[in-house]
């Protein structure tokens, strides 16, 4: 079954075959050729050199489709970003702004026509967020079209949606209290790895990751080296049930700032200590070759607050927890960013300390004359 809108498939002597439209005959019947690679990326790149090479007229935008862009464009950066990364890139452009573009040549597109995407993505109810991020994505793939020379954004106008501030549903310091308790009594793994969540604010995917070498009991630091996802498998093609449709990536954290060293507190040691394993094991699992992926922990994790009667919140919120208590507690906002991992204080600031009614009025019996 081939990529829809691609006419690219795979055969089942394992090469990719790409059809593409070679001219038409006197009837006006479409005559295809083909073209053939031993993988996905290989075979693509032979059809966009062969498209614009029989069509000149393209340089020009005239005839030159959105959709033909938008896969040169990941194509581009196809080694230059994170798998998932990728991925996300690649299903936000099929799903969202294909339908609406693929079709247009892209020296046709206009600012009304870029705005009334917008304002069609607000009337389907994606978030202010994501459409922000899908014209971001959009503006990029023009932009870099524009560097080509097929088309020039002199006259485009892109207007972003404002974001409204919204409040996160941050763990309340009562229930908190109340995991840890649970937490503390239990030595399995699994609450153990809570524990480091709660306690050094990671990140699911970091926390599904970590093997016990990345553990140093002498110098107390938690070296954070790789980070655990399921992205979309950018070989499926639908035709086979022995291809998965998503794959498990294990690879470097988010950013190079998320490679980083956190010292861990002298308790969560000495609780860690007794059931270290193997240098190679996950803490998790407790094995070599299998971990427990994000999905799973945070399956386990909404059990868990079943247990303990708390109402249930996304792990991540024990994230956005830490920041807050760390910032409460005085820690300097550098020192704070560099805990998390995060490329600027300006994220961790506006994103994941949450101020409560309880300290600002703290803050304010502060004040005297």
């Amino acid at each position: 079954m081939p990529r829809k809108g691609e006419n690219i498939r795979k055969r089942k002597d394992g090469r990719w075959e790409a059809r593409y439209e070679k001219c038409r005959d006197k009837n006006g019947r479409i005559q295809y050729g083909y073209l053939y690679g031993h993988t996905y990326d290989a075979v693509k790149k032979k059809k966009i050199a062969v498209l614009c090479q029989n069509n000149p007229q393209k340089l020009s935008g005239n005839r030159y489709i959105f959709h033909t862009l938008s896969q040169e464009w990941l194509l581009s950066i196809r080694y230059t970003v994170k798998v998932s990364t990728y991925a996300c890139y690649e299903t936000l452009i099929e799903t969202h702004i294909i339908p609406e573009f693929g079709n247009v040549p892209v020296k046709y597109i206009s600012s009304g026509s870029i705005y009334a995407f917008s304002e069609k993505m607000k009337q389907e109810g994606l978030s202010p967020r994501t459409i922000k991020n899908l014209l971001i994505l959009f503006h990029s793939i023009l932009r870099y079209g524009e560097k080509l020379g097929y088309l020039s954004m002199s006259q485009l106008e892109f207007r972003y949606p404002k974001i409204a501030d919204r409040s996160f549903n941050l763990i309340s310091q009562e229930n908190l209290t109340k995991l840890i308790s649970v937490l503390s009594t239990d030595t399995s793994a699994f609450s153990m790895g809570i524990l480091l969540c709660i306690y050094t604010g990671i990140r699911v995917g970091e926390l599904s990751g970590i093997r016990w070498s990345d553990i140093d009991f002498n110098k107390k630091i938690l070296h954070i080296r790789r980070t655990i996802s399921r992205v979309k498998n950018l070989d499926y093609t639908g035709e086979s049930d022995e291809t998965p449709k998503t794959i498990l990536m294990i690879g470097s954290p988010k950013s190079t700032s998320s490679l980083r060293d956190i010292p861990i507190p002298d308790f969560l040691l000495a609780k860690l200590e007794p059931i270290a394993s193997m240098p190679d094991a996950y803490l998790l699992t407790g094995s070599s070759t299998k971990c427990m992926e994000p999905r799973s922990i945070q399956r386990k994790f909404q059990r868990l607050l079943e247990q303990c009667e708390i109402p249930n919140i996304n792990i991540h919120s024990l994230r956005h927890a830490f920041a807050t208590r760390c910032t409460e507690m005085g820690f300097d906002s550098k020192t704070l960013s560099e805990i998390l991992g995060h490329s600027s204080v300006k994220i961790t600031m506006d994103i994941y300390v949450h101020s409560s009614m309880k300290q600002k009025q703290k803050y304010m019996e502060k004040l005297y004359y």
